[in-house]
């Protein structure tokens, strides 16, 4: 056989074993099984017990291992990511000493039951010990931390199913709110624009500065600074990165697995196999013998076939006179691969020596275009320059660094160097900073106090992969009031939104208190029947409004602002409730409502904990 088949354990199970042990309350599996040095870095602590560095990087590792391959890889470096990760292990340490200080108890019994019902540890349907020590093992996890982790799971379970029987609510209670749910609402619309009064509105400047005089504390611009700054990247070395013809046509074919995929190819074979324990007299006579075969097929390739089924010491493929089928590249091993993919279709090639033996091949059929030169040697190229420029960037990049530092007056030598331009920022707040090149790194590098009072180089910055940034200090100027010229157009702005919202809204109750006396007055835009399922394209807020509204006395008016600058008045005039019989229908709300509680619940007792809880941030 030319593919190599290995027997391999089962060992799925052993790889996810970590990730099936989930905490219940927590959104990952949080306890580190394994010690290291990180374990000795406290970066928490809840109630004087430490959470380390390596536990919070184990339950990254975690939560991504579980991860789809399509999710963003910036989502794992982002803070946010990093804070929820840590609130998982702090949730978990409260609970676990909760469930210690309640006097929940687990016994070895309870702990032994249900290890040995975890099919990760079955053979045949029955727990394997050796199955056990295997994964154990593997995972490096001691029995001793297994059988902890598997208590405080079991713990935290009571403490959720204690929860649990809090949130019960009988079916009955919930079907009027099904009901109410399914309830259609028959109403009009209609909408005041307030664009419509921002043109009656008239500010003299000695009103807008009066609002400034009164606020001007709230006109604070905030300390401010300009940079000179030099960027080496490899985007900024790619464009002298020089790559040969001759480099892209190597690179091509020692790599030739990489295009040639889309292509396969069909070919028979005959084998004559060499045993390891074959001396080399032994392995000559068989490659003679071979090689008289192969002389003979040449004179007569009709008889391949014939030759196949009785000399082919493969034994699936002598059945078919020697037939492989189809076959793309990576699946048979090199050696036979690169002769089979430079042949030409019905040719014949010369002996073949593998690992299986001796091989006379014949290429029988092809299927498939096979990728050409020409056509990947541009992406080659585009590959090989930025792989040198990489490598360029990596060597060069602490030369760069120490040059910045040890000529710490000014970027010009640096510059010269590398063949950098120097680039000037306008002003920058440290928010602008932050921004700049999206790292809050930089900003507090150039808004140190050092860094302003001295004005000189900053130490290099990698801002972004691949991208390393030195800068320098060239003017600072401290918070001040903007003057009345630079927020004159600001505060009109507000105060003709603000008033025109004042006159909109005053408009619309005014028009409600019409509209009761002389129903006729308005000519209503829209008359909808709505739902809390078909909403007609109404805004959540507006729809929650509407169905807020009193449905006695009808018909009955209200008005809603929205953040369109509309203001909508709504006439209810019918209600329309059915109940509910669909028993589907009635399942399906009464989960869902029943889950929502349940998290409500939840949510309440870990921030209960959280509020009595002594936490501290190490880091």
């Amino acid at each position: 056989m030319l593919e190599q088949i290995r027997n391999r354990t089962q060992t799925t199970f052993a790889k996810v074993i970590l990730v099936i042990i989930i905490v219940p309350f927590a959104l990952f599996g949080i306890d580190s099984y394994l010690s290291s040095v990180g374990n000795v870095i406290n970066i928490a602590s809840v109630n004087d017990e430490h959470i380390t560095a390596k536990a919070l990087q184990d339950a990254e590792n975690r939560f991504k291992a579980r991860q789809e391959e399509s999710t963003d890889p910036k989502l794992f470096e982002s803070i946010e990511f990093k804070k929820a990760i840590l609130e998982g292990l702090i949730t978990e340490k409260l609970i676990n000493q909760e469930i210690k200080n309640s006097g929940f108890h687990i016994s070895n019994s309870q702990i032994a039951t249900y290890i040995s019902g975890m099919p990760e540890f079955k053979k045949n349907g029955k727990f394997s010990q050796e199955q056990y020590d295997e994964v154990l093992k593997i995972n490096n996890i001691t029995p001793k931390n297994f059988d902890d982790k598997i208590k405080s799971d079991l713990g935290t379970q009571q403490v959720k199913n204690s929860l649990k029987r809090l949130s019960f609510v009988p079916k009955n209670k919930v079907q009027k709110l099904v009901d109410l749910a399914y309830q259609k609402r028959d109403v009009s619309i209609y909408e005041l624009k307030q664009d419509n009064f921002k043109d009656k509105i008239d500010l003299s400047d000695s009103a807008l500065k009066k609002v400034y005089e009164e606020s001007k504390s709230s006109f604070m611009r905030p300390d401010q600074v300009k940079i000179k700054f030099i960027i080496y990247s490899v985007a900024g070395i790619v464009p002298n990165v020089k790559v040969t013809d001759k480099e892209v046509k190597s690179y091509f074919t020692n790599n030739i697995d990489r295009y040639q995929t889309d292509q396969q190819r069909r070919a028979k074979h005959i084998l004559f196999t060499v045993g390891a324990d074959l001396t080399n007299d032994e392995v000559k006579k068989i490659a003679t013998k071979a090689q008289n075969i192969l002389n003979e097929i040449k004179k007569n390739p009709k008889n391949f076939k014939k030759n196949a089924e009785k000399y082919s010491q493969d034994s699936e493929s002598s059945k078919n006179g020697g037939d492989l089928g189809f076959f793309s590249r990576g699946d048979m091993t090199k050696v036979f691969e690169d002769t089979v993919f430079s042949m030409n279709k019905n040719q014949i090639s010369e002996l073949i020596k593998t690992e299986f033996g001796f091989h006379i091949v014949m290429l029988t059929d092809i299927k498939g275009e096979e990728v050409k030169f020409e056509s990947v040697k541009n992406k080659i190229k585009g590959e090989l320059i930025f792989n040198k420029a990489l490598a360029e960037y990596g060597s060069n990049a602490e030369d760069f660094s120490n040059t910045v530092y040890e000529q710490s007056e000014n970027l010009q030598q640096a510059a010269n160097k590398f063949s950098l331009k120097i680039e000037d920022s306008e002003w920058l707040s440290f928010e602008n900073a932050k921004k700049f090149f999206n790292n809050e790194a930089f900003a507090q590098a150039i808004f140190d106090k050092y860094a302003i009072d001295n004005q000189k180089n900053i130490a290099a910055i990698e801002a972004s992969p691949n991208n390393l940034v030195a800068a320098r200090v060239v003017d600072f100027r401290p918070s001040a009031s903007k003057s009345f010229e630079e927020v004159k157009g600001l505060i009109k702005d507000f105060l003709i939104e603000a008033e025109s919202q004042r006159l909109l809204i005053a408009a619309g109750t005014k028009l409600i208190k019409d509209v009761k006396l002389k129903p006729n007055l308005i000519n209503w835009i829209d008359q909808l029947i709505v739902d809390r399922v078909d909403r007609q394209g109404l805004s959540d807020p507006l729809i929650n409004a509407i169905f807020q509204m009193d449905d006695q006395g009808l018909p009955a008016y209200t008005g809603f602002y929205d953040s369109k600058g509309e203001y909508i008045i709504v006439k209810l005039s019918k209600v329309v409730t059915d109940k509910v019989e669909d028993k589907d229908s009635f399942d399906t709300f009464y989960n869902d409502y029943m889950l929502m509680i349940q998290k409500e619940i939840d949510f309440s007792f870990v921030s209960d904990l959280k509020a009595k809880a002594d936490i501290e941030f190490k880091l």
